[in-house]
């Protein structure tokens, strides 16, 4: 599946959030935001509960979107992938199922090096649920910036929701899904 570079008054698809595809027409921009905070949460009466200081593991999560988003901005689609486990499950708005970690770099590259060229990707709003001290449950709203823009289109913002595992102390995401945020 192609992908087009964001165009106004065309549906256009453009690489989400760092993570998915978005679909629509361009409409007036939003302004962006800064992301006010990360939240950790576990669940109540969770074994987890002071196992794993939770601020150790919020700054290992927040590292691996640094990464995610360092990659894109450089237009490296196998950093980007690296990022994902060997297995992972990646879903974008389209319906477009990548699996495993060679795939999305591949995807990714082409789309980075064309139709991404010059686009970073943004948080405006994230929560972390820590299920375990080993799996993590992040939904994140986001978007994409092209060039110089320091503002979310509605037709490229989108939720997204990774499960990240954690494998030999490293967390990475293993599965993500997509979808735009409904004007």
């Amino acid at each position: 599946m192609g992908i087009n570079r964001y165009a106004r008054r065309t549906i256009s698809l453009a690489l989400v959030g760092g993570l998915g595809l978005a679909l629509g027409a361009a409409v007036t921009p939003t302004e962006a935001t800064t992301p006010k905070s990360r939240a950790l949460l576990a669940p109540a009466g969770s074994q987890i509960a002071g196992t794993v200081p939770y601020d150790t593991e919020l700054a290992a999560l927040a590292r691996l979107w640094d990464r995610q988003a360092d990659a894109w901005a450089h237009g490296n689609g196998k950093a980007y992938a690296a990022t994902y486990t060997a297995d992972a499950d990646f879903v974008n708005v389209t319906g477009e199922h990548l699996r495993t970690r060679e795939v999305i770099g591949t995807k990714f590259q082409r789309y980075l090096a064309n139709q991404l060229k010059n686009s970073r990707i943004h948080t405006v709003e994230e929560k972390i649920h820590l299920l375990s001290p080993s799996t993590a449950f992040i939904i994140r709203k986001g978007c994409v910036f092209f060039g110089s823009e320091r503002t979310c289109h509605p037709n490229t913002l989108s939720w997204n929701t990774s499960i990240a595992v954690k494998q030999s102390g490293q967390w990475l995401i293993r599965s993500f899904h997509n979808t735009l945020v409904r004007r």
